[in-house]
């Protein structure tokens, strides 16, 4: 809602500053206008919601559907974002060609608004419980397995490593133990984290490659400040 307050502000300026700027001010009115309307469908869901923050961390399957539906739609929103929405102004419009750039600019950012706020809605989970499963899978399951050397994927990618120096062998003996190194390597399932569910542990497993897949890792938000 920060957003839309700022963006209001603007489009307000543009509008009283001077004729000149009428057009782009009246510009800016449309996408923010889709934006609110966005957010009042979001509004009305989480007024619906029956979701509550439960006591312990315990995911289901059904959960990390919807948390993957919303994540993916997250990620083709932020990929299809704008390259000019670095040009927002952070602080003030200090000049009238800043002012002019600013619709253009606008539009691109309430696609991005827009596009995350339906995500959510689309995927019939809130932003509270969307942050809540976030932190489950890739700070307390994902970050501990990593950083105690653990992690299926750093795992799965030495095997592939392995694979690779195997194919290239031309000892057979040699070649065979390599590949079956491989094999063990692939095949071998972490313990969960200290204190962590271990069902919830074995559908992450599961779902390995939509953690990985989703991560976000390589896509920005340009909604951060």
């Amino acid at each position: 809602m920060a957003l839309l307050v700022v963006f209001m502000a603007m489009a307000a300026v543009c509008v009283v500053l001077a004729p000149r700027v009428i057009a782009p001010g009246l510009r800016m009115m449309q996408p923010i206008s889709r934006m609110k309307q966005s957010q009042t469908q979001l509004e009305q869901m989480e007024a619906q919601s029956n979701w509550k923050r439960p006591a312990a961390e315990v995911l289901t399957a059904e959960q990390l559907d919807r948390f993957f539906a919303v994540r993916q739609r997250i990620d083709a929103t932020r990929r299809g974002a704008d390259p000019r929405l670095d040009r927002l102004p952070r602080k003030h419009v200090r000049s009238l060609e800043e002012l002019r750039q600013v619709p253009d600019v606008i539009q691109g950012v309430s696609e991005m608004v827009t596009g995350e706020l339906d995500a959510y809605v689309a995927g019939r989970m809130t932003p509270e419980e969307y942050h809540w499963v976030s932190r489950i899978v890739y700070e307390r399951w994902r970050g501990s397995l990593k950083r105690a050397g653990r992690y299926p994927a750093a795992l799965r990618a030495a095997a592939a490593e392995v694979d690779a120096a195997a194919a290239g062998e031309r000892d057979g003996r040699v070649r065979a133990r390599l590949q079956a190194l491989a094999a063990q390597m692939r095949a071998r399932e972490p313990a969960p984290p200290e204190s962590f569910d271990p069902e919830t542990h074995r559908l992450l497993l599961a779902r390995l490659d939509d953690v990985e897949k989703w991560s976000l890792d390589d896509t920005e938000s340009h909604l951060s400040r």
